[in-house]
């Protein structure tokens, strides 16, 4: 099951450039396959992604399906914010 990282306060999905099977790049949610992946790769994903403080992060396991839902929501548009609230419901915040 996919892992993405949730920011604690504002439920904000953590996103940045990625590249697909294709090695073409896309921005899209932050994501690794597995806890120890995540764990060891966060720090580093989070800086480059441009976020500050790791600590505010938590990691969140979610299934596939909804992974691309996210990518879908934020269209590759790096101004896009997404938001997964506690109830589930994905926002989209642009600026």
């Amino acid at each position: 099951m996919p892992i993405v990282l949730r920011h604690r306060e504002t439920g904000e999905i953590a996103c940045g450039m990625l590249r697909n099977i294709y090695q073409f790049e896309y921005y899209g949610a932050l994501w690794w396959e597995d806890e120890e992946t995540a764990e060891i790769r966060m720090p580093q994903a989070l800086q480059a992604a441009g976020y500050e403080d790791e600590r505010d992060w938590d990691r969140l396991d979610i299934k596939e399906e909804r992974l691309k839902i996210f990518n879908v929501k934020l269209n590759n548009d790096s101004g896009r914010r997404l938001i997964l609230d506690r109830d589930g419901m994905i926002f989209i915040l642009k600026g």
